[in-house]
């Protein structure tokens, strides 16, 4: 009966060791994507996020829609996503103010580091310096050297204060005695109009959204803030190349989901991510807005938002910047 029932168990140990392994199937969405964009509709931040949705949506096989949730300071949209279902349904679209918004704001309704987890940090744009074409200046030692011999009467434009770009320039004048006064804006348009219609003299833009004005004679590029030169602009140097070796200023665009998500969901969304980036038509598609493409690791987009989180820090204790 022993022996019998031994004979039984093996042969059943046989068959089931026999049996086909089922490898685990990778995640997939079962329901529409949200792309949580707390911006307006326009922009550099509208392009890179339909055209990742767009082949999200072929690579996953499921809808990948771009929705636009702007106000307080991004904080509307970053909320909406810190307080979704963990489940990778939901993504944040997040530029520098995610990183800037911890040292600006006293409190905030979600915590910056605990309440998300990266997926990649996706490009970046470098910024460009601009000039009213009716200013009689064409580098950006001559701005520095205008705004000397006519001191207070240089004014700069920006989409708010503690935004990068205020943040940049302020660094900016830090570095290289520049003299100019802050003249906040709610969106970046209004900068450019009012760079162009001559009622301030110069800003710190976002390359995609300074080229066509440049190229049309509308502004006059005199520096870009980026370590090398960039293909867009190719005749304009940067302000290291100018005398303000280091300096630097631009837009980072990351991608992020809910803390708590499972790490297969994080895992298999950062895959599918840096898949799409690596592709040729995405990489021409941001190359031609000027975006310069870099898809991270986890590890490595989380390291990048603690080191910009420093550095916000320092900036907004340097200018003392206040949310309007």
């Amino acid at each position: 009966m022993k022996e019998n029932l031994l004979k039984l168990l093996s042969a059943t140990l046989l068959g089931l060791a026999a049996l086909p392994v089922v490898a685990a199937q990778p995640w997939m969405p079962n329901r529409p994507v949200q792309i949580i964009l707390p911006y307006t509709a326009g922009g550099t931040s509208d392009i890179v996020s339909r055209g990742m949705a767009e082949r999200l949506q072929e690579r996953f096989r499921e809808s990948f829609i771009v929705d636009y949730r702007p106000g307080g300071a991004t904080q509307i949209g970053s909320n909406l996503v810190a307080k979704s279902k963990p489940d990778g349904h939901t993504i944040l679209f997040a530029a520098n103010t995610f990183m800037i918004n911890p040292s600006l704001f006293k409190q905030l309704p979600y915590d910056t580091l605990k309440d998300f987890e990266p997926i990649t940090y996706a490009g970046l744009t470098p910024h460009t310096l601009v000039v009213s074409p009716n200013l009689p200046i064409n580098t950006l030692q001559e701005l520095v050297d205008y705004s000397k011999t006519h001191p207070g009467k240089l004014a700069y434009g920006s989409v708010g204060n503690g935004t990068s770009f205020h943040l940049g320039t302020e660094e900016l004048k830090k570095v290289s005695g520049l003299d100019a006064v802050h003249v906040p804006y709610k969106g970046m348009s209004q900068v450019l109009s009012d760079v162009m219609g001559n009622n301030i003299d110069f800003a710190l833009a976002n390359t995609p959204s300074v080229v066509p004005l440049v190229q049309s004679g509308k502004l006059r590029a005199i520096a870009i803030a980026h370590p090398t030169r960039i293909a867009q602009l190719p005749d304009v140097p940067t302000v290291s190349e100018q005398g303000y070796p280091g300096y630097a200023s631009s837009s980072a665009f990351l991608y992020l989901v809910a803390g708590g998500t499972p790490v297969e969901i994080l895992d298999r969304l950062n895959e599918e991510f840096v898949a799409v980036l690596r592709e040729p038509s995405v990489q021409k598609l941001f190359s031609e807005q000027g975006i310069e493409v870099k898809g991270t690791t986890r590890a490595e987009t989380a390291e990048f938002i603690r080191v910009e989180m420093e550095k916000a820090a320092e900036l907004v204790k340097f200018t003392g910047a206040k949310v309007d």
